[in-house]
């Protein structure tokens, strides 16, 4: 019995209700401890009866079917909607990682010719004074755009390609759902 009960899936609680004893019973009953009362024993006969017959005609899981219709419309949507936020992400992270590049640049040459006067002012002059303040607030500014900075928004750029990838691969899963069954399948031995 538990071969059956396994075989069509059903833990001892489904089939205990189904053949009308409680699941001390059927567990009893299934390590041969106990017999089975006659009714249910006969109840028994005519699940396994029932499971075995070919269905006649085509069984319909029309409320099942609903149901994941339903459940898939809206996970597609979901993943078509988690697709379009990573792309959407994955843009912006792309103008933000070419604007640091740009402004790295920029602020490198800028840096350059500031350290290039550097030793052509006077010590003690405003233009060297100038100069260091112009050095020092160059370097914080440069820190916000630096390489660093710039691998940070690599990795969001890669992450949300990826979920984007993802949500992609997972939405075409959804095109093609696996078939729900039309009848009992399995024999019982």
């Amino acid at each position: 019995m538990k071969n059956f009960r396994k075989q069509w899936g059903l833990t001892q609680e489904e089939l205990a209700a189904l053949i009308g004893v409680t699941r001390g019973t059927l567990a009893m009953y299934e390590i041969g401890r106990r017999q089975l009362p006659t009714p249910a024993n006969t109840q028994l006969i005519v699940l396994h009866r029932l499971l075995q017959q070919p269905p006649e005609g085509k069984v319909q899981f029309t409320a099942l079917r609903q149901q994941q219709e339903a459940q898939q419309t809206k996970t597609t949507k979901l993943l078509s909607n988690r697709a379009e936020k990573a792309a959407w992400e994955a843009a912006r992270a792309t103008r933000i990682l070419h604007k640091m590049q740009q402004r790295y640049r920029q602020l490198q040459q800028k840096m350059l010719l500031i350290q290039a006067m550097m030793p052509t002012a006077p010590p003690d002059s405003l233009q060297n004074a100038t100069l260091v303040h112009m050095e020092v607030k160059l370097a914080d500014e440069m820190e916000g755009c630096a390489p660093a900075r710039q691998a940070l928004v690599v990795y969001k750029l890669l992450a949300c390609m990826a979920l984007e990838q993802a949500a992609i691969r997972a939405r075409n899963m959804m095109a093609q759902p696996a078939a729900l069954p039309v009848g009992p399948s399995p024999k019982a031995s």
